[in-house]
């Protein structure tokens, strides 16, 4: 079970085997350390010594992010030791073919995400020009899948990222498409954010991103050693590998319907510094949030996207460790 505490003047206990929650020095939960896996922490207040033994007792992870999304600091049993192991696999899965496999699966879920997301958003519009891009969008998922490594692992992971550039091309047009004139989306930006909608992006995926590097970090992983991203200083590589499974069905989503439905406006951005207002970063933390922890059918099961992407990062640990074909994360609607 993995528990999420919000909000200010909250606080940890320990009564006998279970994690006591607080608020405002009331009684709010009371939960079996046995039953959780780790606790993530989104605001101000405290953890008594107590409760921290309690954590340790029951090798429970415990991690702290601030409002942007940002991991401040994760606190682990030290009986849990990095597993040297795994990370040489990864170091040297990383220079090799397995880099390759592993990248074409990453950006063919990606892919396929984008097409499903534009076929549920044209479903009803019906706009001739999206389905050209869906369209274009298969042939890209097409060459991707009949792309053959080259004698240079570097030269190939840049056709994989031209595939995958050219396709997000296709895919941010139709969206222009789809959003209403008045936000002044005219392409993809990252940093800095010239837009509302780059804006809300920006910040809807450093926030996705610190759930995954929180995934990697627990698992054993290296975040900087990434298999299709290339390395950089202070780039967590592995982080910006997985998110791209993510982008679409997490964040896309959330930002198009806060638009859509107008809880978010071009009065909630400042365009003169680039920032949006805090309580239009506190509804997209909170709806990127929800939606991570929130029920969905996967493969024809009940789950959240926090359990997939948890599920996804073990899977590239089990292609390292046992060989274990990995399969990418797409949704069909």
């Amino acid at each position: 079970m993995k528990l999420i505490i919000e909000g200010y003047d909250k606080s940890i206990h320990k009564k006998d085997n279970q994690i006591v929650i607080k608020e405002h020095h009331k009684l709010k939960d009371n939960i079996l350390a046995e039953k959780i896996t780790d606790i993530t922490i989104l605001g101000k207040g405290y953890i008594t010594f107590d409760a921290l033994q309690l954590i340790a007792d029951y090798n429970i992870k415990l991690i702290s992010m601030d409002y942007h999304g940002n991991i401040e600091y994760i606190l682990e049993s030290p009986v849990d030791q990095d597993n040297i192991t795994l990370r040489k696999k990864q170091y040297h899965a990383s220079e090799n073919n397995d880099s390759i496999i592993i990248s074409k699966e990453i950006i063919k879920s990606k892919l396929l995400n984008q097409k499903y997301t534009l076929k549920t958003l044209n479903k009803t519009r019906k706009i001739d020009s999206i389905t050209e891009d869906i369209t274009k969008l298969n042939t890209y998922i097409e060459q991707l899948e009949n792309l053959t490594p080259t004698y240079s692992i570097t030269k190939t992971k840049t056709q994989i990222l031209g595939i995958e550039g050219k396709a997000s091309t296709k895919y941010w047009n139709s969206i222009k498409t789809i959003l209403p004139p008045s936000v002044n989306f005219e392409k993809r930006t990252k940093k800095p954010a010239k837009d509302l909608v780059n804006a809300m992006l920006n910040y809807g995926y450093a926030i996705l991103a610190s759930e995954i590097t929180k995934n990697i970090t627990l698992s054993g992983l290296d975040t900087y050693c990434g298999f299709l991203h290339f390395d950089l200083n202070n780039r967590k590589s592995l982080t910006y590998d997985i998110i791209e499974e993510f982008r679409q069905q997490i964040v896309d989503k959330a930002v198009l319907t806060l638009i859509n439905t107008k809880q978010v406006t071009t009065n909630d951005y400042d365009p003169t510094c680039n920032m949006l207002t805090l309580d239009a970063r506190k509804l997209i933390i909170s709806n990127i949030m929800n939606k991570i922890n929130s029920q969905i059918t996967y493969k024809k099961e009940k789950t959240t996207y926090a359990n997939i992407i948890e599920k996804q990062v073990k899977g590239i640990k089990n292609y390292l460790i046992k060989g274990t074909p990995y399969a990418g994360f797409y949704l069909r609607w």
